[in-house]
């Protein structure tokens, strides 16, 4: 697969993650994806990712990745974004604020025949922290 067939599916993906259908995986990521997040334990397959994503959907309601831009080479996808949803479930730890939170980040993702097979994302934990926290005390 080249260039341009990787940014289709990663078009594709991040609508399908924004509609929060979590059936069509599989067509986007190998099953033994592994999503790796400073801080973080490894995200390894496509069960757990799952897992990731409905906690993210349940802590933001109207959870939303904007992929604000993107490029590719035959074997990586790099893009930079920004997630919005206002903060109704445990996110991170912290309980519901109702606040509106918004954070970006960039994300590269290895693929390999067409999906993806590893990722590596760095949101911006400083603005992220910030807000969580802030919102604590509002």
């Amino acid at each position: 697969m080249g260039a341009a067939e990787n940014l289709a599916v990663h078009r594709e993906w991040a609508a399908a993650e924004n509609a929060q259908d979590l059936s069509r995986l599989d067509h986007f990521m190998h099953a033994d994806i592994e999503l790796h997040v400073p801080g973080s334990d490894p995200i390894v397959g496509i069960a757990n990712y799952r897992l990731m994503l409905q906690a993210n959907y349940d802590g933001l309601e109207n959870f939303h990745s904007a992929v604000e831009d993107a490029f590719a080479t035959d074997d990586r996808v790099v893009c930079r974004w920004r997630t919005t949803g206002r903060h109704v479930g445990d996110f991170m730890g912290f309980p519901a604020t109702g606040k509106r939170i918004e954070f970006a980040g960039i994300s590269l993702w290895e693929f390999e025949a067409g999906k993806a097979r590893r990722g590596y994302a760095f949101p911006d934990a400083a603005a992220l922290m910030t807000q969580l926290m802030s919102s604590i005390d509002a």
